[in-house]
């Protein structure tokens, strides 16, 4: 968790600014490049659902994929022109983005207390994300000049590529999880199984939501860093200032299973989205450095409570074969057909806002996903019913009909 994490760290909150300020990319473009990564998300889940535990244990498969990422991240921040960067971006999210799913399932596999302890598992992948932004900005960049650190962001790029061939060799250590019994199971190419599981309607309706706040969040991920530059903050102060969101997110992780069991999933799900308004609104509305500040603390909060407790309660609906079908295709819903659609869409929005004259108007900007974050939590307090009993995350497929998690 803590390396894949830190691979992820190194990458995803100044992908934005290094394709727009060292690449000079147009907003539509800088969101069109991220939405592909959702290519990823649609087709690589769907393929690793055939591979994964049926050819080669997903210990295997996440060693391999991470070699070939990490190989197209080290050659793509080489590039300068649009196309190239266009097509290895393309490639290094088909090998990146079923990691994710990939590490969950595994933590899963191996975990004997099933889903009790995943955040407390988990939260180490959070440490990861805040050591790689703190590492960069306070160890490689030592200057502070505008020119230098954009100049640097390659080298971070470079830096998660290392880091991937180093995860790659350790997965190679970990016992598979595809065991001869398993081997030996018999069981349908097409996986069916892991199909019907997300078709039952708790199950869809939470992978729903998840998608929707996928869409929002995007333009958190592709307007974050460049307004964090546009209103003053140097390259080297944004990735911690923007860590400071996945601080709170530890305490959050080691609390979630004692606050699901004492709030019940509806409950914690709503608290996700009041904390996707604020933090939006408060970029919206605020004036100042401080409620910046207080807004970006709040993204591993409401990630965790939202996210984390959707992977919770989706591994409940499943038995070992079906976890990393059911995972692989919720990554697919989530974060490739949200995912694209979110990133395309803040791409447009940013040059809508901008005018053609490169400053973007960002209080218009963040009220998009501001008011979207209020319609969802709308829907959430309508539609969605909540549990009868707390969250379980060692009930067993047979038992589902049981509990109304989501409906």
């Amino acid at each position: 968790m803590f390396i894949q994490f830190f691979v992820g760290g190194a990458t995803q909150p100044v992908i934005s600014l290094y394709l727009k300020g060292h690449l000079g990319l147009s907003g539509t473009e800088v969101g069109f490049v991220m939405g592909l990564s959702a290519i990823g998300s649609i087709i690589s889940p769907i393929l690793m659902t055939f591979i994964a535990d049926r050819i080669i244990s997903s210990e295997k498969l996440m060693s391999i994929l991470h070699i070939m990422a990490g190989t197209s991240m080290l050659v793509f921040s080489m590039q300068t022109e649009f196309y190239s960067v266009v097509f290895l971006y393309i490639v290094y999210n088909l090998m990146i983005t079923p990691t994710y799913a990939l590490v969950n399932a595994i933590t899963f596999h191996h975990n004997p207390s099933k889903g009790s302890s995943f955040g407390g598992i988990r939260v180490w992948g959070t440490i990861g994300w805040i050591s790689i932004a703190w590492f960069f900005s306070f160890i490689i960049l030592q200057k502070d000049t505008t020119a230098h650190n954009i100049s640097q962001l390659p080298v971070l790029l470079k830096v998660s590529a290392v880091t991937s061939f180093i995860l790659s060799a350790y997965c190679f250590t970990i016992p598979s999880s595809l065991t001869n019994e398993r081997k030996n199971e018999k069981r349908a190419f097409f996986p069916v199984d892991s199909l019907r599981v997300m078709m039952k309607p708790q199950v869809l309706a939470l992978t729903l939501t998840a998608a929707a706040v996928t869409f929002i969040d995007r333009f958190y991920a592709v307007g974050t860093a460049p307004f964090l530059k546009q209103i003053g903050f140097s390259e080297k102060s944004i990735m911690p200032a923007m860590s400071l969101g996945q601080l709170p997110e530890i305490f959050a992780m080691g609390l979630l299973g004692y606050i699901l069991k004492r709030w019940g999933m509806k409950k914690v799900l709503i608290a996700g989205m009041c904390m996707e308004i604020f933090r939006f609104g408060a970029c919206a509305f605020g004036d100042s450095n401080l409620l910046v500040y207080t807004s970006l603390s709040v993204h591993g909060l409401a990630y965790t409570f939202i996210f984390i407790t959707a992977i919770i309660s989706l591994d409940s609906f499943c038995n070992k074969n079906e976890r990393t079908g059911v995972h692989q295709l919720f990554s697919v819903i989530t974060g490739g057909i949200g995912g694209f659609f979110g990133s395309y869409t803040a791409g447009k929005i940013t040059d809508y806002f901008s005018g053609g004259t490169g400053t973007v108007y960002y209080a218009a900007y963040w009220m998009v996903p501001f008011l979207l974050s209020i319609f969802i939590l709308a829907l959430l307090v309508i539609f969605v019913e909540d549990a009868k009993k707390p969250v379980s995350v060692d009930v067993q497929p047979t038992k589902i009909p049981q509990e109304k998690a989501v409906t």
